[in-house]
């Protein structure tokens, strides 16, 4: 059995010796070295939660909402691609998704631990490769989904943005209807759309982010070009990267390195990124009355 008190439900446990397999594969476990803030972590210490972390709580959360349990293991596997400091990757090669450790994961899902993992659970690579297809885990923008759920509700605690209060009532105004995640309650529903856009301003998608994923992703070109680091790197863990590009002569890269670190507001003086952060915001599915609307329609 693993067990352990998760920052957003509590004491939890994995009681399926098959499942805990998984968990403890080596790529499952590179994920504890991920940081989800990928090089924002550089700068506030605070945010400490790992793409594990926040993988077994989608899991967690998918169970309590019911869900059957391809989609549960679906929920574990769904961030195993992220490459080292997560979104990073996606300052380097850019697309209007940047989600390209998406284009990675069938890579990941055929690793010999991962699919040894799988069989022995009944499954294989191939039921993994597109989440799409588990309403429950994804769903687009702005819709509510267990990744995203999981992530504002983690993040958000981390950040203290929001409160163990708020966590308690969200998470139990959550319910399942007509085969997707809603709301049932309207006031609830109303601070979740509040406390997310604070997020997204004030964090996922702020000018300090903007900030420092371009200047990060400014060191992993250069670093590259440099030979310092390579593609296969970037498929280890965030401390593997810093601890590559520390260790090489190359003064100008540490000094790069360390203004990432010092960071601080004044730095944004004139400053224009070359990427910027992907937007992200909700209108939650509300279920009332028996129907089931997005929250702008009730509002």
């Amino acid at each position: 059995m693993i067990q352990w008190i998760d920052r957003v439900y509590g004491l939890v446990a994995i009681q399926n010796p098959f499942l805990e397999n998984l968990i403890q594969s080596p790529t499952m476990r590179r994920l504890g070295g991920v940081k989800q803030s990928g090089p924002s972590a550089l700068v506030f210490p605070f945010k400490t939660v790992s793409r594990l972390e926040h993988s077994l709580g989608v899991y967690i959360l998918l169970q309590r909402l019911g869900a059957a349990q391809k989609e549960c293991v679906a929920g574990l596997l769904h961030d195993i691609s992220h490459t080292a400091f997560s979104h990073a990757i996606d300052f380097l090669i850019t697309s209007d998704e940047q989600n390209h450790h998406e284009h990675l994961k069938a890579e990941f899902l055929h690793r010999p631990d991962i699919v040894k993992a799988l069989e022995k659970i009944g499954y294989e690579p191939n039921d993994f490769e597109d989440d799409s297809k588990y309403r429950l885990l994804e769903q687009p923008l702005p819709g509510l989904c267990a990744d995203r759920i999981d992530y504002f509700l983690r993040d958000g605690l981390a950040c203290g943005e929001i409160g163990r209060p708020f966590v308690t009532s969200f998470l139990s105004q959550l319910v399942v209807a007509e085969g997707e995640i809603a709301m049932a309650d309207l006031g609830v529903a109303r601070m979740a759309v509040d406390l997310f856009a604070r997020m997204n301003s004030h964090w996922w998608a702020s000018d300090s982010e903007a900030f420092i994923y371009n200047q990060f992703a400014d060191i992993l070109r250069q670093a590259m070009a440099a030979g310092v680091i390579t593609d296969a790197d970037l498929l280890t863990s965030d401390d593997e990267v810093i601890q590559r590009i520390e260790s090489t002569g190359d003064e100008s890269l540490k000094a790069l390195l360390q203004a990432i670190r010092s960071f601080c507001p004044s730095d944004l003086g004139g400053f224009v990124p070359k990427v910027i952060p992907k937007h992200r915001w909700i209108d939650p599915p509300v279920w009332k009355n028996g129907k089931l609307g997005p929250f702008s329609e009730w509002n």
